[in-house]
């Protein structure tokens, strides 16, 4: 462990981290595979289907309050004490609702109440984490790779579906529950046991040694740990309260920081993510054509898993706005072929000759989500936020992602009975092509800005004209005594 070189050790913690978010993420995926099973004739659940629309969607509608309080907890404990609290609990939600089908909880009624509640821990505990694992990747790595670990994160997002996708057609949803955790949370315990907190972090809080040891071990030289902890420095407090963090974000930057990151998240949610992952199985059920639905949502599983890992790499050659332009585009059209195929078949058009369409363009809107607007639009919400509002901004900012994703997806068979499945797909459309606008006006470039180039453009941004000019004149790092020296 002692022989390994920082890149090693990067990518070892991103990776650790990555299993947790897959198990995390499994929590959405998995009512796709579940609800199914559970509405056989001979299931022993009987769900309502207002009840099953809550089994689906609840995880969500808990992080509306969560992320915040995520966001701030965060900032209070460190995010891999966070992760190494909430995991377990997370692991024994899943685990628990094979309960649900035992005999003695099937007698005395309570399996739709238990299932439901496990549903609600796991919501809880995914609301809680959800901004930690992202602030946790992003400090952990150096600047040459934190677009590519960060982008990162939706391909271990893809991986939690796609388990539960790909297991959904071998397993019942009891056996499922146990697999999930056994293969990403157990292990991402684990290995976080052995990584240490956040250098970030460290630093916020006052403790530049611990922080400076830390980065010794996961920078490649003396120099990039000196720039990291002046960034660090600059913007950290010492005497962090939850009133001080509040001043922190009425400040102009630093709420112009927070409304870009969370425009872009809401607009990524609007056209169609969660709505997609939740009731997959059920769009190519109600499309009736082309291959069977479980082993479509496979197909459309892997294909998201392989372009996730494809856009990681995509990051160091393509700039972010760019990348962001050409997922969304790609999207847009895919959703709307998707709706054209919906309305020909909704006014009774022979459709058995297009039995192709669905299936081809799910995969198409999959690559241009998964491909670059769904990782592009995470790392470009991170790192448009300025240092000092990070925690409190990753909170607030996937809080209302969150409240986004939870009106799109518990709305969703309700917008079908409204406007059709179409019309649903149409405005996945127009929404694609509402981010193409807020990227092409509203966001930075940030590929290639550092730490501190972020709080200076929104600074920048913020600043009247006169405000610039003076600024620019007087602008004067001020020196940070670091002393690495007997490191």
């Amino acid at each position: 462990m002692s022989q390994m070189s920082p890149l090693v050790r990067q990518i070892l913690a991103s990776m650790y981290i990555g299993l947790s978010i897959a198990c995390m993420m499994a929590t959405l995926a998995y009512s796709a595979v579940a609800l199914p099973q559970m509405a056989l004739p001979d299931s022993p659940i009987n769900f309502t289907p207002d009840e099953a629309s809550w089994f689906a969607t609840v995880p969500l509608l808990i992080c509306i309050p969560g992320s915040l309080v995520g966001g701030m907890m965060c900032e209070w404990l460190g995010p891999r004490r966070m992760l190494l609290l909430l995991s377990p609990l997370l692991c024994a939600a899943f685990m628990l609702m094979r309960a649900a089908v035992w005999e003695v909880v099937m007698q005395a009624g309570l399996a739709e109440v238990l299932l439901l509640s496990c549903r609600v821990v796991q919501g809880i505990v995914v609301a809680v984490l959800n901004p930690t694992v992202y602030m946790y990747t992003y400090e952990m790595t150096d600047a040459r790779i934190r677009g590519a670990m960060t982008g990162l994160t939706d391909f271990w997002t893809t991986f939690g579906f796609l388990l539960c996708y790909l297991f959904g057609c071998f397993f019942s949803w009891e056996v499922i529950a146990w697999l999930v955790p056994l293969l990403t949370g157990v292990p991402s315990f684990i290995g976080l046991l052995f990584t240490p907190e956040s250098p970030m972090w460290l630093v916020r809080k006052g403790k530049e040694q611990e922080a400076l040891t830390t980065l010794m071990k996961f920078r490649c030289s003396t120099e990039e740990v000196i720039e990291e902890v002046k960034a660090a420095t600059k913007t950290s407090n010492k005497d962090v309260s939850f009133a001080r963090s509040l001043q922190e974000v009425t400040k102009k930057p630093n709420l112009l920081g927070m409304v870009a990151s969370a425009l872009l998240l809401v607009m990524k949610e609007m056209s169609g993510n969660s709505g997609v992952i939740i009731y997959i199985v059920h769009i190519f059920q109600f499309a009736g054509v082309g291959l069977d639905p479980s082993w479509s949502s496979v197909v459309v599983g892997s294909v998201r898993f392989l372009f996730n890992g494809l856009c990681a790499f995509l990051v160091y050659n393509v700039r972010r706005r760019v990348a962001l332009a050409s997922g969304t585009i790609l999207s847009a059209i895919a959703a709307t072929s998707l709706g054209i195929f919906f309305f020909l078949q909704s006014i009774e058009y022979d459709v058995s000759h297009l039995g192709w369409v669905p299936l081809v363009s799910l995969v198409f809107y999959i690559i241009g989500y998964a491909g670059a607007q769904g990782p592009c639009c995470w790392l470009t919400s991170v790192e448009v936020l300025p240092g000092p509002v990070r925690s409190i901004g990753c909170g607030t900012t996937n809080a209302v992602y969150s409240a986004v994703a939870f009106l799109i997806s518990k709305n969703f068979p309700d917008m079908q009975a409204a406007v059709g499945l179409h019309g649903v797909f149409w405005f996945y459309a127009s929404s694609s092509v509402l981010i193409l606008i807020i990227v092409l006006i509203f966001i930075p470039e940030t590929s290639g800005m550092s730490l501190t180039d972020v709080e200076r453009y929104w600074e920048n941004v913020s600043a009247s004209k006169k405000e610039k000019e003076k600024c620019d004149s007087a602008k004067v790092d001020e020196p940070v005594r670091i002393d690495v020296i007997k490191y």
